[in-house]
């Protein structure tokens, strides 16, 4: 099959999204099809790429403001590029990946064309808003953006969601379209229990404490201010450092200043994104793995900590609850953060439960593989062309 995905955020991109996007394509390459990307350019003029055997379709793109200091670019008018592309290309399928410029021209252009659509949902209305969250007319927003969202899914032929509890947000939410739930998967050649990262132990200046880390983008929707606010109770019981990994702007800042203001601040240590090797690692010197975010359809980083055997401590909000369903975690109450410390030390502290719980962590990321997820995705594609 020739697949064509669309998407506004991919490779070299970090996010949960991206990330996902990026493994898909490489498991369907694997699968023996041609799979090709359109995704924003870095600079101001088209241009293509190479990776991993696919061609990716860069048009020219400028800095989303506003957002993850400057991270993001957008794609103000691709509609002709796009248009090329598909073309050129000639795909059998298009993915869309995201409510944005890129994949809505492809949506009308495939639509014109008799090409099947799939949509896979890696959003919620809190993660395109998250630098609006304290605005006056956030409610406003957020009900306008979930129009959106349904709306943009329900021309889709088919759609894709990592998790029931996202499918269950979504249907509430009046979205018709067929849907499957299709984890976004873990490459656990990469992240399991074998890695050793003890080396980052003096690379980030950390003493050989009890660690407990985060991993992923500092952002509002994040809900980091609730696992700051734990440490304190947490320092009173047990002696820990907490390793918060990932880029952010004002956010950022504003959380830093609140270890300082708990006067935590010796016992915490914010990095922004390792380079590849160390991310990988980071997971083996951590002892818990902690996502207090709300707006979570899945959480590729809460995966990536099952994978390498970690214990994990999430919210009771959104789906992420779902990964420690398998009592290989605790699940705290939605900002109740002396719920959340008193977990956090429970796990610290008893050394046979935290083994106990990194093996059913091993056990549930069994269900989340790269070839069980292309192999749904190739599945979904097949049931989409014998309609035709």
């Amino acid at each position: 099959m020739k697949i064509l995905f669309t998407t506004e955020s991919y490779y070299p991109i970090i996010d949960g999204g991206a990330i996902a996007q990026h493994r898909i394509v490489r498991e369907l390459t694997k699968l023996g099809h041609d799979v090709n990307v359109i995704a924003p350019g870095f600079i101001c003029k088209n241009y293509q790429e190479e990776i991993n055997g696919s061609t990716i379709y860069r048009p020219k793109g400028i800095k989303l403001p506003f957002y993850m200091s400057g991270k993001y670019h957008f794609c103000p008018f691709p509609f002709f590029y796009v248009k090329k592309s598909i073309e050129k290309f000639k795909p059998d399928i298009v993915n869309v990946n995201s409510p944005y410029p890129i994949s809505m021209c492809a949506l009308n252009i495939a639509k014109k064309r008799n090409i099947p659509v799939v949509g896979s949902i890696h959003i919620l209305p809190e993660n395109i808003l998250s630098p609006f969250i304290d605005s006056f007319f956030y409610r406003t927003l957020r009900k306008f953006t979930w129009q959106y969202l349904v709306y943009f899914y329900n021309i889709t032929n088919w759609a894709t969601i990592p998790t029931k509890a996202g499918a269950e947000m979504y249907q509430a939410q009046g979205l018709k379209t067929d849907i499957t739930i299709v984890s976004n998967g873990v490459d656990t050649t990469i992240f399991n229990p074998n890695r050793d990262g003890s080396y980052l132990k003096d690379k980030l200046n950390i003493l050989n404490k009890k660690l407990v880390l985060y991993a992923g983008r500092i952002n509002p929707e994040k809900n980091l201010e609730v696992l700051i606010n734990a440490i304190p109770r947490v320092l009173k019981k047990i002696d820990a450092h907490f390793l918060f990994v990932g880029s952010g702007g004002n956010y950022k800042n504003e959380v830093i200043k609140l270890t300082e203001k708990l006067d935590v601040n010796k016992n915490t240590t914010f990095v922004d994104f390792l380079d590849e090797e160390d991310y990988q690692n980071v997971y083996s010197i951590a002892d818990v793995f902690v996502m207090p975010a709300e707006a979570e359809l899945q959480s590729i980083v809460t995966m990536e900590a099952a994978a390498s055997g970690l214990p994990v401590i999430v919210t009771d909000k959104g789906a992420v609850k779902e990964l420690a369903s398998a009592n290989n975690g605790f699940v705290f109450e939605s900002g109740n953060s002396n719920q959340l410390a008193g977990y956090i030390v429970k796990v610290l502290s008893d050394l046979s439960l935290r083994k106990s719980m990194g093996k059913k962590s091993l056990r549930l990321i069994k269900n989340h593989s790269l070839e069980y997820v292309g192999k749904n995705y190739e599945s979904i594609y097949l049931r989409l062309l014998d309609r035709l």
